[in-house]
């Protein structure tokens, strides 16, 4: 499938973050609505649980001022993608450096598909710029959210890890569907985020230092 999108370039702040921290992109992929509606028909509530701590992120971590803060990492500028460019192979080159744990959040709203690559380092604007409630802009349009990557046998997959969106794991192989139309050569595969969900960077550490450890006979 040919790419119709574009990529955000970083305004002047999200410049400066990025010479502290590191580089990021926001990729925004226009599909035709009909594409979408034949594999993911129904939209997703964010928050949907009215719980004490989906109402903190609702109206405070995640209120409208403070994604409109997060988003001013971006500009309103934007640049194309090229239309010579197949949404595979813009996929597959991202992943080019053969890196498992790299990972990406992504959601697909009526008539696009949006994706920002995960940090893995402690940066909190951008940790709050690639949230799918950021990425999303608070839409009430979004139809699925999680993760996608390559993992170390180059197997593309996804998940659906959103705590905003909660997608259920009966829609993950809608998803699956809707990619493999788009990236047919990928040949994506899904996987719940329960099982598929990377250690935290806390609990990575106390692994590698119980496995340092010598054994006590």
């Amino acid at each position: 499938m040919e790419i119709a999108g574009y990529k955000s370039l970083p305004s002047h702040f999200g410049q400066l973050t990025e010479s502290i921290f590191d580089s990021y992109s926001i990729y925004t992929l226009n599909i035709p609505s009909d594409i979408i509606d034949k594999y993911l028909p129904n939209k997703l509530r964010a928050f949907a649980s009215h719980t004490l701590k989906n109402l903190a992120k609702c109206y405070f971590f995640y209120s409208k001022p403070i994604i409109y803060a997060s988003r001013s990492q971006v500009s309103g500028y934007t640049e194309p993608l090229s239309y010579s460019t197949s949404l595979g192979d813009l996929v597959e080159d991202l992943f080019s450096n053969n890196n498992p744990k790299l990972r990406y959040n992504f959601l697909v709203s009526d008539n696009c598909l949006v994706f920002a690559r995960i940090p893995r380092v402690r940066h909190v604007t951008y940790h709050l710029l690639c949230k799918h409630i950021t990425l999303s802009n608070r839409s009430t349009d979004v139809r699925f959210a999680g993760e996608f990557w390559r993992d170390e046998f180059n197997n593309f997959l996804l998940n659906n890890n959103s705590g905003t969106y909660r997608p259920s794991d009966t829609l993950i192989e809608q998803a699956v569907k809707l990619f493999n139309h788009c990236m047919a050569k990928l040949k994506f595969q899904g996987i719940s985020f329960q099982i598929s969900s990377l250690p935290s960077t806390r609990r990575r550490v106390i692994i590698k230092i119980k496995r340092k450890r010598p054994i006590k006979t």
